[in-house]
């Protein structure tokens, strides 16, 4: 990748070079190798090396890494495209022991719920349960829940067909429900605010969590993946009527002292249940993960030796897509990547020829969703095993 240095950037290019070679090497990717990746590359490597940085600040050796799932991309939101927080992976920055948390991840609890449908429910009857629960005051742990759950982003209610359902004894039909948790999003934002450091570098802008802030933060997070998670079962009872619960997990979250998922899925037990969704109007696919990644897999996406500590959490990943992830229309590669102090900006490489526009954020380039390579990846790698294809009936994107 070409980074060029301006504005008085506050390293030397030997020094740049040298932080990002050695970032470089602790990027690891399981990924489809499209422009989008290329991007989520920037990112990832501008991640690592800015936590190598505080490490080395705070006193502690640099040790953070970050694998990418199948569908390793990039971030379009503004504010953690900025801060460089990487989309589709598995962020790592210590042993466990490691007494600080970054806190510019902006952890919302994001995931999906595949339930049982046991009718068939039309669009208006759907429509007409979201109405009716505006007049609920629906709560969890005394906490009153939010409305506004499926038309923010990429959320979404989908209602799918299951193929050969008798032969996989599974039901008729499926909801997929993709919300996240505001209500601990953004009380988990206003902690980082009163209690971090703010700490500058070279790759951006950090807001540290250290001592018992760190770990009254993992636990106010550890709290918030399972409220999470309830919500999201709450929802389902609420429009559906109740139903077999076949997949709940989160797939943004911290899930460790020293560990995050951004956008993928982590498996915990062989033959968990997981949902991929390649887009609104496109099949989902339920597929039941394998502990990963094994050795031999391990030697085809990696050329060059690896340190001990990064193999054995490469042997753990335990990672699955959670979906296809964001793909770049018309952009055939990334050009350059112009460093300034205070951030950063991507030109494309269009066609033949350098592109001509030039993005601090991904928010408006064109993007689409990625298809059924991400489920390629998903088999050539032994990540998991294709248990059953999803035939898209409707989906709702609203909340009335």
């Amino acid at each position: 990748m070409k980074y060029e240095l301006r504005g008085g950037y506050p390293l030397r290019r030997e020094e740049f070079d040298e932080r990002m070679r050695c970032a470089e090497k602790y990027l690891f990717s399981l990924g489809v190798g499209d422009p989008a990746e290329e991007v989520g590359r920037i990112n990832a490597t501008l991640c690592i090396a800015k936590i190598h940085y505080i490490q080395e600040k705070l006193g502690y050796g640099p040790r953070a890494m970050f694998i990418g799932a199948p569908d390793f991309t990039f971030q379009t939101s503004p504010n953690k495209f900025y801060a460089s927080v990487p989309e589709g992976g598995k962020v790592i920055w210590g042993d466990g022991s490691y007494d600080l948390i970054p806190g510019e991840m902006e952890f919302d609890f994001c995931g999906m719920l595949v339930g049982a449908v046991k009718d068939d429910p039309d669009l208006e009857g759907i429509l007409d349960a979201l109405h009716e629960m505006k007049g609920k005051d629906l709560e969890v742990d005394g906490r009153k829940i939010g409305l506004r759950n499926f038309s923010p982003g990429s959320h979404f209610l989908n209602l799918y067909g299951v193929e050969n359902h008798e032969a996989l004894d599974m039901p008729k039909a499926v909801a997929v429900l993709h919300t996240s948790s505001d209500e601990m999003r953004d009380p988990l934002a206003d902690f980082v605010r009163e209690r971090a450091e703010g700490m500058r570098t070279p790759f951006g802008k950090s807001c540290i969590l250290q001592g018992d802030d760190a770990r009254e933060y993992e636990e106010r997070c550890r709290y918030a993946s399972d409220f999470s998670r309830r919500k999201r079962k709450l929802l389902f009872e609420e429009i559906f009527g109740g139903g077999e619960i076949i997949a709940n997990h989160n797939h943004y979250e911290l899930t460790g002292p020293n560990e995050a998922i951004i956008g993928c899925n982590i498996i915990r037990e062989e033959g968990e249940v997981f949902v991929t969704t390649l887009g609104n109007s496109l099949s989902a696919y339920l597929v039941k993960g394998k502990m990963n990644i094994s050795p031999e897999k391990i030697r085809e996406i990696v050329s060059g030796p690896i340190e001990g500590w990064a193999y054995e959490e490469l042997r753990r990943a335990n990672i699955l897509p959670h979906g296809g992830g964001h793909k770049l229309n018309e952009v055939d590669g990334v050009a350059k990547v112009v460093l300034y102090p205070g951030g950063k900006v991507i030109i494309p490489k269009c066609g033949s020829k350098d592109g001509t526009s030039a993005y601090a954020d991904m928010k408006e380039i064109s993007r689409g969703y990625r298809s059924e390579a991400i489920l390629d990846r998903v088999r050539s790698l032994g990540l998991g095993d294709h248990f059953a294809t999803l035939r898209f009936i409707y989906g709702v994107k609203v909340d009335l």
